[in-house]
């Protein structure tokens, strides 16, 4: 085993992707299950695989909307804090620091997808500030262990 993949942060950070890359997975795949399941479809040739389907490109029923919706929230959230996380992991920065940002990102993501489909205000809009805030702290921690830590 490398340094690297020897690294507790880092193996915290990988423990972080898997689980963030499952929540992304689970909406996907509902998100294509609810369309099939009100007998729509995306493009006209999915209509090959399910004849009574009717196309939808972007008004699709309410539920499928609502996943569609979650998993883009979801894919829009991630890029900036998997580069973040990587990068810290490559600083000096101690695990309890590293895993407590890492996982309060993921419980955030996690209820807020929750959050989402199931329609609950406000915790949909706390669970997205949570990890917002906590992004900022994850760049903050970043800045201050490349260039003071």
């Amino acid at each position: 085993m490398d340094a690297l993949t020897a690294s507790p942060v880092f193996q915290a950070y990988v423990a972080t992707t898997v689980v963030l890359g499952f929540n992304l997975l689970v909406l996907a795949n509902n998100t294509a299950l609810s369309r099939a399941a009100a007998g729509e479809a995306v493009n006209p040739e999915d209509t090959a695989l399910n004849k009574d389907a009717k196309v939808v490109y972007e008004d699709g029923n309410a539920k499928t909307e609502r996943y569609r919706r979650a998993h883009r929230n979801a894919l829009e959230n991630l890029p900036l804090f998997l580069i973040t996380a990587l990068v810290l992991c490559f600083t000096t920065v101690p695990l309890t620091i590293a895993g407590a940002l890492f996982g309060i990102f993921v419980a955030a993501r996690i209820a807020h997808s929750f959050a989402y489909i199931f329609e609950k205000q406000p915790w949909r809009t706390a669970s997205f500030a949570i990890g917002g805030l906590d992004q900022a702290a994850l760049l903050l921690v970043l800045a201050y262990y490349t260039f003071m830590g």
